[in-house]
């Protein structure tokens, strides 16, 4: 028997499969997964010849779509593979003619959502992150995913003309995490601790790669991090200075100003912050035969790639579909102890 591999779009409009009724018309797909910062998003082109998708099937914005990506015979015959793509609030519908094309795009965090909504203006006292995190993903009909070690306190914290998700990716950014909303969750991760995973997979120059770009810059880069502050009401400074492995012996240091109650929370800070700042030393974007286990926050190593060799997170997967299934990477390489 001879192994026919098959990628399909299975999809959901509130909750109706209608995967049949798309498949003579669907002309291709892009699904992308982010990791922290920005909305996943799903985008399906139909073939409208006989204009019945801006007829009687046009679908409706504010609409559900629910997705999955299923591949056939591609490790054995008989075997199937499948990503889920979640839940997605349809915010576009474009129609192009000649030729008669219809787009359907939707997002992951609607504008109907209140964590995309207006700008608000709040303030908190004596609070930590998630509790912060879980009141706005309440109100959002969320729950939230808090899959973080170390939980950030303030003592008075200020949301000011500010929507709730512009707002929790600010303080998620000063703490170093990621910020990812899915249909149903609202995530807060650790991107260090999802650094330490261990690799799923090695992808090396020799196998069915597309396109492969890799750069490395040290605009922007620091050896070392110094935190100091000056306790007025104990009238004594608090210092510490955090220099990575492997750090180059010459260059610029990282200075932060910032309110510590002890040296080991001083050190937190100066880890933090350089991460911030050197995380984005090294990125390779590349392109594979579609595959489903890629997915954005899981970690891989390149092999025979040079001075790019080394463990890299994904920080977005774009998985679609034309005249083949291809998916697309943009990979940041991991930074050691910190």
């Amino acid at each position: 028997m001879s192994n026919t591999r098959r990628t399909h779009l299975e999809l959901k409009y509130e909750n109706m499969d209608i995967s049949a009724d798309l498949q003579p018309d669907l002309k291709s797909w892009t699904y992308t997964d982010n990791l922290s910062g920005q909305a996943d998003d799903i985008q399906i082109t139909l073939v409208d010849t006989a204009h019945k998708w801006i007829g009687s099937w046009m679908p409706s914005t504010g609409a559900v779509l629910k997705g999955a990506i299923i591949r056939e015979n591609f490790e054995s015959e008989g075997k199937s593979d499948k990503l889920p793509l979640g839940q997605f609030e349809i915010d576009t519908v474009d129609f192009n003619f000649p030729p008669s094309e219809v787009t359907i795009k939707g997002i992951s965090v609607p504008e109907s959502s209140s964590l995309r909504g207006q700008a608000k203006s709040q303030a908190w006292e004596k609070t930590k992150l998630s509790v912060i995190a879980g009141d706005k993903a309440k109100k959002a009909s969320l729950k939230l995913l808090f899959d973080v070690d170390e939980n950030p306190e303030y003592d008075r914290i200020e949301q000011t003309e500010e929507t709730d998700l512009s707002f929790i990716v600010r303080l998620c950014n000063d703490a170093g995490l990621c910020v990812k909303v899915t249909g149903t969750h609202l995530v807060i991760l650790d991107e260090a601790k999802y650094e330490r995973q261990t690799s799923i997979t090695t992808i090396n120059k020799n196998a069915a790669i597309k396109s492969f770009k890799g750069s490395t810059t040290s605009t922007g880069m620091y050896r070392s991090c110094r935190v100091e502050f000056h306790d007025p009401k104990k009238k004594k400074k608090i210092k510490a200075v955090f220099t990575p492995p492997n750090a180059p012996k010459t260059g610029r240091e990282l200075f932060i100003n910032q309110k510590v109650e002890s040296i080991a929370e001083a050190m937190r800070l100066a880890k933090k912050k350089l991460r911030e700042a050197n995380k984005n030393a090294v990125k390779v974007s590349l392109s594979v035969v579609g595959d489903p286990l890629y997915v954005a926050g899981i970690t891989l190593d390149l092999n025979d790639f040079g001075l790019f060799d080394g463990k890299y997170i994904v920080t977005q997967a774009t998985h679609s579909q034309q005249s083949g299934y291809d998916t697309s990477l943009q990979l940041r390489r991991c930074l050691e102890g910190y």
